[in-house]
């Protein structure tokens, strides 16, 4: 399976990571603007926030993935740290998680494919899942890769055949939010977040 890389990704992305038993990570793509792959969906006492790292100028169409650099000038980290701490605080795994998430923030990591993929592997990590994957070396999408840019942020998730709502307690709110960052999961789930993705993964 060929797919992009997304940052913080959601639910529904490693359901479909899940699902297979081995990735190749689309770097050569154009990168495009208005996605999740530098953009993500975590639950504040506000409702659903979205989390945007912030890229130096690139030319949408032109500019390579592998090659979009981070722009540090803006204060982003800060942002996502103070927005993941007032989400996630009194979560119950948030102490267990938050200094893993925290180190990645601290390398500064010069490009945004290097932190997406720390973040993927981190929650592997976490949830005792080894992901099999590689980097792709051109741009040559097949008939056969349909997962790449298959998941969309314009689109409704509701119209893809990949994610089903299960619902698990949230920290803020009294209607569930479906289809957050996996990090939603996880901050109140645990490695139990397991027995969720398991049981999606098998619809």
């Amino acid at each position: 399976m060929r797919i992009e890389i997304h940052y913080l990704p959601s639910i529904e992305y490693i359901t479909l990571l899940l699902s297979q038993e081995q990735v190749q990570f689309e770097v050569h793509e154009h990168f495009p603007k208005q996605t999740y792959r530098n953009r993500a969906l975590i639950l504040g006492a506000n409702g659903i926030e979205t989390l945007t790292v912030p890229i130096q100028h690139a030319h949408s169409g032109k500019t390579l993935m592998k090659d979009i650099r981070i722009d540090y000038a803006q204060n982003w980290v800060r942002i996502h740290q103070g927005a993941i701490q007032a989400a996630y605080g009194k979560a119950p795994y948030f102490e267990y998680f938050e200094p893993y998430i925290q180190a990645i923030f601290a390398k500064k990591l010069n490009f945004l494919v290097d932190l997406n993929i720390e973040y993927i592997e981190l929650f592997g990590r976490i949830l005792g899942r080894k992901w099999n994957y590689s980097l792709s070396e051109s741009f040559e999408i097949e008939d056969k890769d349909v997962f790449w840019n298959y998941i969309q942020a314009k689109q409704d998730w509701r119209d893809r055949n990949v994610y089903t709502e299960l619902a698990y307690p949230q920290c803020f709110g009294n209607v569930f939010q479906p289809n957050l960052s996996v990090l939603d999961l996880l901050m109140n789930q645990g490695r139990d977040a397991n027995l969720i993705l398991n049981q999606l993964n098998k619809k």
